[in-house]
């Protein structure tokens, strides 16, 4: 009864706080500093996201964040960022 109770509770709580929004690619983009080098429609240091999403256009989005892991310039950003975040920014480049 009372692990039922507690369910219960529990279950309306998590309904009633307010959920944070999830990460946006693009706001993941900027957060992570690709804009120093990319940018949507243009090459900067590196290619633009456009580029980028047509050499990987069809192709998952795990195939576009190992094609970014195994440059040499990604070595740092990709480990501090992670897969999930590489992931989260690589499927918003990917649907420019």
């Amino acid at each position: 009864m009372k692990s039922g109770l507690v369910a219960a509770v529990l279950g309306v709580v998590a309904i009633a706080l307010p959920m944070p929004a999830p990460a946006d690619g693009a706001d993941a983009a900027k957060e992570q500093g690709c804009l120093r080098c990319h940018d949507v429609d243009r090459k900067k240091v590196g290619p633009a996201f456009k580029d980028v999403a047509a050499k990987y256009q069809g192709k998952p989005v795990d195939e576009a964040v190992a094609g970014m892991k195994a440059k040499s310039v990604h070595t740092s950003f990709a480990e501090k960022a992670g897969d999930q975040v590489l992931a989260e920014i690589l499927d918003w480049v990917l649907k420019r």
